[in-house]
């Protein structure tokens, strides 16, 4: 995730800039990675609302909008990995560390055999039982679970802590730019599975957390769990709205249904080679449906329009495989709409990539639309 990070600074942000002014607030209601949403609450005096089908996705909105200052005294890290270190158990934490320490010289096959051992022994690990020896090495996992059940109680600290958490999930997973598939322990992916695991998860929780610290809205925001159509009935006349729509024939929670997980803190039955939940208790979008996506773009649009709204809308320039292209986007926009300024910007997530048939990153021509209620 993240695409977003990049168009502001080309492009994105420039509209941004100019169509902000005399918005009372603004909705970004594909939150994503939230680093839309995080941008404008951190530069302007606005109240930014995040939505998102997704868990994870608000939690690390969260994490920055919900506050309007920084937090001074750092001191709940240290009292939060006490309280994670305190209900560790020790007999498998011993087991899960010595592994670590043997990753390095370990065959890949040899390393993911013992890391599912470990990890089918641990109790009352829900992370560790889904995912330990796939996606994470036995520690990783171990240290995700513990800390996720010892998170703090106050509000802000909490936020934190628990985006922490997401962020070095999706740092430390054995996957490639997602979360739909683990690395094998083969010949190919294996070095790739191993580095991964060797990552000091534990390091990069509280390093994030000593940053997100100094990360803070200028005007206290919100951020819930939404369906995007739902949540612009709530829109004011002259806010502006954020639109970053799936453009995948496939629903997004099978990409980072890993780091739903963590910010759940708990998961069903799993099956497949992707560890999936079962398909009713994942997150589904009527965007990612090619029978369905045309008539949800245009009921939102009509939604936003009828509450007076300003839009900036970002999507593919050319067919997305979700049914929709960026002329069919344009044409529902203007349906609704003046459209005011159209600009095209590169480098498209492909969801996925790999090193033989595609990369992660693709140059692409996305769409940056401004509209105005008409």
């Amino acid at each position: 995730m993240g695409s977003k990070r990049t168009m502001l600074k080309n492009g994105l942000g420039d509209v941004i800039d100019k169509s902000i002014a005399s918005a009372p607030k603004v909705y970004d209601l594909f939150t994503g990675s939230g680093a839309v949403a995080s941008h404008i609450a951190q530069r302007y005096q606005k109240a930014v609302i995040a939505v998102d089908l997704q868990t994870f996705a608000v939690v690390l909105a969260k994490s920055v909008l919900e506050r309007d200052s920084a937090i001074a005294d750092n001191s709940w890290i240290c009292r939060w990995f006490a309280r994670a270190s305190a209900v560790q158990d020790m007999a498998m934490l011993k087991a899960a560390s010595d592994l670590q320490e043997s990753l390095i010289t370990l065959e890949p096959e040899v390393a993911a055999a013992l890391a599912r051992k470990i990890a089918t022994e641990t109790e009352n690990h829900p992370i560790t039982s889904a995912y330990g020896g796939y996606y994470f090495s036995p520690l990783q996992s171990m240290w995700l679970d513990d800390l996720r059940r010892t998170l703090p109680k106050v509000k802000e600290h909490k936020d934190i802590a628990l985006a922490c958490l997401v962020r070095a999930a999706s740092s430390c997973a054995a996957a490639p730019g997602h979360t739909a598939q683990p690395f094998k322990a083969n010949p190919t992916a294996g070095p790739f599975l191993i580095e991964a695991w060797l990552r000091n998860l534990p390091k990069i929780v509280r390093e994030t957390a000593l940053f997100l610290s100094t990360q803070y809205a200028k005007v206290k925001g919100r951020s819930f769990v939404m369906d995007a159509n739902i949540a612009a009935h709530d829109v004011q006349e002259d806010d502006l709205v954020f639109l970053d729509p799936p453009y995948s024939d496939v629903h997004y929670s099978r990409f980072y249904h890993v780091l739903e997980t963590v910010a759940r803190g708990e998961v069903g039955s799993i099956k497949g080679s992707g560890r999936y939940p079962p398909q009713e208790e994942r997150p589904r979008s009527d965007y990612s449906l090619r029978t369905q996506s045309r008539t949800a773009l245009d009921g939102l649009l009509s939604t936003l329009a009828s509450r007076g709204a300003n839009v900036l809308m970002t999507f593919p320039a050319g067919q997305a495989s979700n049914g929709l292209s960026g002329a069919e986007v344009i044409e529902a926009s203007s349906k609704h709409f003046k459209l005011i300024e159209t600009k095209v910007t590169s480098r498209l997530s492909t969801l996925g990539g790999d090193r033989k048939h595609r990369a992660a990153r693709q140059d692409s021509e996305e769409l940056i639309l401004y509209l105005s209620a008409k």
